[in-house]
């Protein structure tokens, strides 16, 4: 409106310079209409308002006239004043009904405020059309959203026709419904919940027509995210699972009570989380899908070893080593992992999913199964070449294994032989198992049934850090500090069958993605990515 004045050489600075406001009576989503007392000459105050066409339309009951005279607001007159609202709301106009009366005092001005009628004398000066075009990348974001499994819903306290062009022109109207607030306001719970099944626009919308929507979509079993920027707006933003409020022109309110702030004030900035929360989810799952392999694992083998005599294959400090790496370096590898477009074509997460899927659990179990049956083989069916190689010279390694001072390692039960830095076999299991982790860190990536794990892995720079430095240090404690880790240094040959039996995780992952997944049900998950219901105040 103010460029418009500009247009007519009028500057409104100079205006409202020369006026004297008496009282100013802020916009209210309530009644949709904001007012400003201003003293007139003679003492009499003229109090001004402008609001939503139609209300302020049905508060007046005159009309001013081109030439400046004021005349009786007939039926016949008020329609065509309808009809006009409607054939600019139906351009995509938001419409803005622009009012004055003459009050003799304070009285009358409350009055006027709080239950004005068409007898108080407003006179109607005009209805003002406001094209708002929605910005360019915005129907493009909502197709991602709905794309991505979201549902958006436009929110908003224009008028109906206004609301039902714009969200047709950014693609969120397509074969949905829309309804008036007041409309949905007078239905009961249930009927409510049976319109919101379908509704993707809601009109002329108070902010307690929003909370209760997300009240009766959280109740329908939905993940609810609201945006909004003004007071009136943090009730919805707090009952949300998510709010998000605007960084820009968002009140301090509306930011307090809202989980994440957009600093653009932009809709697409909403399809930005989206997708950094799914990767964050994705990433926190493929960090516990591997590191439930490698606790299984190694509970099975300790408590086997030490049940059946042997011991725990696995000493001390090689577990605090399989701790840090597997934990700490395993975390920030898979941590790292950064978003990729195809996330946004999945269909979102659940209220009450679990947090470690079917197809998880098909490959905790798999590859669990897989590294439990080489380390048990290697413990109790050694091959010959490393039994042989647990026969040395009493106080060396790699000697003659025969002679009356060979002295040999606890191959069984009976603990003959045992030398201070651990055995030939211990040794291989110890590194077998390590290299497996690190090769199933590659499917550890993948948490459905994508077929190559090694897709993306060169856009994250700090898993193949980890992968690199994980694989330098297993070599360090194995062939160059053996007495640090209670190791022995192994020769090239079962070097081999350790890399090799490491290596099988990948076809054996890759053979698990053509199984059925495991379902498991031991505790649900409360998923708040934004990923089911997105109610837009704006669509811009």
């Amino acid at each position: 409106m103010l460029m418009f004045l500009r247009t007519l050489e009028v500057d409104y600075r100079k205006v409202r310079g020369a006026a004297d406001v008496a009282k100013m009576f802020p916009f209210s989503s309530a009644k949709k209409k904001m007012s400003a007392l201003v003293r007139a000459v003679g003492g009499e105050g003229l109090l001004f308002t402008k609001g939503a066409s139609e209300i302020i339309t049905e508060l007046c009951g005159q009309y001013m006239a081109q030439d400046g005279s004021v005349l009786a607001l007939d039926e016949g007159m008020r329609r065509d004043v309808l009809d006009h609202i409607s054939a600019m709301a139906g351009e995509g106009l938001r419409t803005i009904g622009v009012a004055y009366s003459a009050v003799p005092d304070v009285e009358a001005v409350q009055r006027l405020e709080d239950a004005p009628s068409k007898d108080m004398g407003v006179v109607l000066l005009g209805i003002v059309g406001i094209r708002d075009p929605p910005r360019k990348e915005v129907p493009d974001a909502v197709r991602q959203c709905q794309e991505a499994g979201i549902m958006v819903r436009m929110i908003t306290g224009d008028n109906l026709l206004t609301a039902k062009s714009i969200a047709k022109e950014i693609g969120i109207l397509t074969t949905g419904t829309a309804i008036e607030g007041p409309d949905f306001r007078r239905k009961t719970p249930e009927e409510q919940k049976e319109v919101l099944k379908t509704m993707q626009v809601m009109a002329r919308c108070s902010p307690q027509d929003k909370l209760t929507m997300v009240r009766r979509l959280k109740e329908m079993g939905e993940v609810v995210a609201v945006t909004g920027d003004g007071t009136n707006d943090a009730p919805a933003l707090k009952e949300a699972d998510v709010g998000l409020s605007m960084g820009i022109t968002g009140t301090n309110v509306a930011q307090e009570a809202s989980d994440i702030v957009i600093m653009d004030d932009n809709f697409s900035s909403i399809v930005k989380s989206v997708l950094w929360g799914r990767s964050v989810y994705d990433n926190i799952r493929r960090f516990l899908q591997f590191q439930l392999t490698v606790n299984i694992v190694a509970l099975v083998l300790c408590l086997v070893g030490a049940i059946t005599g042997f011991g725990t294959p696995l000493k001390a400090i090689q577990l605090l080593w399989i701790n840090l790496i597997m934990d700490t370096l395993a975390a920030l590898a898979l941590a790292t992992e950064l978003p990729t477009p195809d996330m946004l074509s999945r269909k979102p997460y659940g209220r009450n999913d679990s947090l470690v899927n079917g197809h998880m659990w098909r490959n905790i179990f798999l590859h669990s199964a897989y590294q439990i049956f080489f380390c048990l083989g290697i413990l109790y069916g050694v091959p010959k070449p490393i039994q042989l190689h647990d026969c040395v010279p009493s106080g060396a390694y790699g000697g003659p294994i025969s002679g009356p001072n060979a002295q040999c390692m606890p191959l069984r039960p009976d603990g003959s032989g045992w030398v201070a830095y651990g055995n030939y076999r211990d040794t291989i299991i110890y590194n077998a198992f390590v290299w497996a982790q690190i090769f199933n860190e590659f499917n550890s990536r993948k948490i459905y049934n994508e077929l190559n794990p090694f897709d993306g892995v060169v856009t994250n720079p700090m898993f193949l850090g980890v992968i690199f430095v994980s694989s330098v240090m297993q070599m360090i404690t194995v062939q160059f500090i053996p007495s640090g880790f209670d190791t022995v240094p192994l020769d090239g040959d079962d070097w081999a069958i350790c890399l090799l039996l490491g290596l099988g995780s990948i076809p054996i992952g890759l053979v698990g993605r053509f199984l059925p997944p495991i379902n498991i049900e031991l505790g649900t998950a409360k998923t708040v990515d934004c990923e089911v219901e997105a109610a837009a105040e704006e669509p811009a």
